[in-house]
């Protein structure tokens, strides 16, 4: 009894160790790790952004001019006044007199309407991947641009913070002026820096607009219209194998619309080498008679005439040889695209990797060493200059050593999703994302 139940345990672990190996299901398990605000801006933009909708309208178009590429020429009617005698111009005067009504179809050697659409398929199909890879970049975009308002919204809130320290500073400097136990020189140093922050305040605000135009522009909605501010930046660890992302890249879609236009130039050489052989025209004519006149008199038969004709492709050294080597070039122009583009995909994941990376690193230092030591160390010094045991300088150090350094690991973690956000677009697809600080 115990043996075939090991035996069906074993069985369904091994299915489920496998189905989880597949990339698909794998990530639709990964949970997106995205702030629900900004998960709501890229559902809107990828609904509404122009070039989005730009790009679908192509692909549309491409899909349909599939059926027309392998479609027939139109046939073509024609009337025509036959054998007509020039001394009198009468229709019944001679029996080979006919207003000839005729009706001719082209029929392209076989096999040439099948390449010629099998050709607007990959074009079509290139297309497709094209609007795919512009759908990965959109959702890049957004997150990018959230990522940096957070950032000009969290520095708006840290300079405020240092303004109103500078503020308290200014008051405890003209005290301390006042009484004789300071100097005014610290007053007015007071007074610069807190303009300072005055004015990176107003940058800052400025900043925040910008970004929102940018989003809005993405999502397809005035610059003026409202943005909630973002949730803040918070560190998370890196997760992400090289190896893996090379290997997820070979998927992205843009190499996936880089082949499909490899196999069109494919059916376009084969289809520049069917016009070595003729096209068939059949025209199909009937002539009708008038009745002779007098002295005959006589009721005529109307007549039938049928015609098949070929093309003769003879100009194959000024013509057809020329066609085949020009679509050669084009597809080996393809096959040198895809591959450039696979070598600066590879180096770009390479690059956006390496700076996460660092990035972990230097996030690592500044938010779990610096930045609390720097606070330490500014803590207390508005009290300690107050009772004269520290020096401006010293507190104006302290106090720019701390905004400095708060700033400093914004722009890190700011940097790290913007990273992460174009590797995502490279390798075309959602990356996991391991749950970090608070979202």
């Amino acid at each position: 009894m115990n043996c075939p139940r090991s035996l069906l345990i074993l069985a369904v672990l091994s299915f489920s160790l496998v189905f989880a190996g597949l990339p698909g299901l794998a990530q639709e398990k990964a949970a997106s790790g995205l702030p629900p605000d900004l998960q709501a801006l890229i559902t809107e933009a990828l609904q509404a952004n122009p070039e989005l909708k730009q790009m679908a309208s192509i692909h549309t178009a491409a899909k349909e001019a599939i059926r027309p590429a392998g479609a027939l020429d139109d046939p073509e009617v024609g009337f025509a006044m036959q054998d007509i005698p020039t001394d009198t111009w009468r229709l019944n005067q001679d029996s080979m007199t006919q207003k000839m009504l005729e009706l001719s179809q082209k029929f392209p050697f076989p096999g040439k309407r099948r390449l010629r659409s099998e050709a607007a398929a990959e074009q079509a199909r290139s297309d497709d991947y094209a609007y795919r890879d512009k759908v990965n970049e959109v959702r890049g975009k957004v997150i990018m641009a959230y990522w940096d308002l957070s950032m000009a919204y969290t520095s708006f809130d840290l300079t405020e913070k240092n303004k109103k320290f500078w503020e308290q500073v200014v008051q405890v400097a003209e005290t301390r002026y006042g009484v004789g136990q300071g100097m005014q020189a610290d007053v007015l140093q007071a007074q610069v820096e807190l303009g300072n922050y005055l004015d990176r305040l107003l940058q800052w605000r400025q900043r925040q607009e910008s970004i929102k135009a940018d989003l809005n522009a993405l999502r397809g909605r005035p610059p003026q219209a409202a943005v909630q501010p973002p949730q803040a930046l918070q560190p998370r660890p890196l997760p992400l194998k090289l190896d893996s992302l090379l290997a997820l890249a070979e998927a992205r879609p843009q190499l996936q619309a880089l082949k499909a236009l490899i196999a069109k130039q494919e059916k376009a050489v084969d289809l520049a080498k069917k016009d070595y052989f003729p096209d068939a025209t059949v025209t199909l004519g009937y002539g009708f008679r008038e009745t002779l006149g007098p002295p005959v008199n006589m009721k005529q038969a109307d007549m039938f005439t049928g015609k098949f004709m070929l093309n003769l492709p003879i100009w194959q050294a000024t013509k057809i040889k020329p066609r085949i080597r020009e679509e050669q070039a084009k597809q080996a122009a393809a096959r040198e695209g895809h591959q450039s583009a696979w070598n600066q995909l590879q180096a770009a994941i390479k690059d956006r990797f390496s700076k996460l990376q660092r990035l972990t690193q230097q996030i690592s230092l500044y938010h779990d060493g610096i930045v609390p030591q720097a606070r330490q160390a500014a803590a207390a010094s508005l009290t300690a200059y107050q009772v004269g045991a520290l020096s401006f300088i010293q507190l104006y150090q302290s106090q720019i050593a701390v905004y400095g350094a708060e700033l400093t690991v914004q722009g890190y973690l700011k940097d790290f999703e913007e990273n992460w956000a174009e590797l995502e677009w490279l390798v075309g697809q959602e990356l996991p994302r391991a749950p970090g600080g608070k979202k």
